[in-house]
């Protein structure tokens, strides 16, 4: 596969030489294209996630229904613990699912503001509070915003549902926003995201995984040089040559976090990310990997 998979040190190796304050997490969102295309398609994908040894998976556009739990057939080689859209908010048979290797305390999910139809995925967040080894928790939220291109005024109301969610949940730990977005960085919503936009009268600031430690590539993730994307060409929303970086990973950035009812604040940094699953592809997404440093410092 193009894009080297990171190697991931063995789990007992997670903690920094300098003792249980410090740990690298692993991050991964795919769009897994639901149950199109060949079967051969979900083995290789549950060999790929498998091959990068995440520890917190966002997935989207995954099939569940009563022949097939597409979730639990990717991570049948991974031992994460996942949830599915479907486990805590009425939701279609395809949708958004998270995974972490160490059990959530608590997972909420909320349907984003949409205008899609009622037989189409619906834009939706999943939020899971994770206990993490260093003494802390952190929020990881999986986000599935709506996809046409012409619906970034949506994606914005989205965009502050995802942040309202976000800031009720957040624990000491700077949090974690993994999806699909639908949106190119340049795009208002992911503007917003990155604290260059002010939406409705308000803002905030989250890290791109990508814009800190990528190679400094457009790291395109749905292209037509896919060749799940490919055939797309014609059908009036997509030419030839299209390319867009639409799957992101988003970290809390620094600003005036309220520490109250804390003992600690935690240090987030970005030290690599990459654009993975390209060569072959077996979604029409590309996925994207990053490996975060968390180290715990008291207040």
């Amino acid at each position: 596969m193009k894009g080297t998979p990171l190697t991931s040190p063995p789990k007992e190796d997670l903690l920094a030489p300098d003792g249980p304050d410090s740990m690298t997490v692993r991050v991964l969102t795919w769009n897994v294209w639901g149950r199109e295309g060949e079967w051969a398609r979900q083995d290789a994908m549950r060999e790929a996630i498998a091959s990068v040894d995440p520890d917190l998976v966002a997935l989207q556009e995954v099939a569940r229904d009563i022949d097939f739990d597409q979730l639990e057939h990717l991570l049948g080689q991974t031992g994460l613990v996942g949830v599915h859209d479907s486990d805590v908010i009425q939701a279609p048979s395809v949708g958004t699912a998270l995974a972490s290797r160490w059990a959530p305390e608590r997972v909420v999910g909320a349907l984003l503001p949409s205008q899609c139809p009622p037989d189409a995925p619906a834009p939706n967040a999943l939020a899971a509070v994770i206990p993490l080894p260093i003494g802390v928790s952190l929020l990881f939220m999986a986000v599935k915003p709506y996809w046409p291109l012409n619906a970034e005024a949506v994606r914005c109301r989205e965009a502050l549902a995802i942040v309202d969610l976000e800031e009720r949940l957040r624990q000491a730990a700077p949090s974690i926003v993994a999806g699909d977005f639908d949106a190119k960085p340049d795009g208002d919503c992911m503007q917003f995201f990155a604290g260059n936009r002010v939406l409705e009268g308000r803002s905030t600031h989250y890290l791109n995984a990508w814009d800190v430690a990528g190679d400094g590539s457009p790291g395109h993730t749905w292209t037509v040089e896919n060749p799940g994307v490919a055939p797309c060409v014609g059908m009036g929303a997509v030419e030839p040559g299209h390319a867009r970086r639409i799957d992101h990973i988003l970290v809390h950035g620094p600003g005036f976090q309220d520490w109250g009812g804390f003992a600690y604040r935690v240090r987030a940094v970005v030290t690599r990310c990459e654009v993975v699953f390209t060569d072959p592809a077996p979604s029409d997404h590309y996925g994207v990997l990053a490996d975060v440093e968390l180290t715990r410092v008291p207040l």
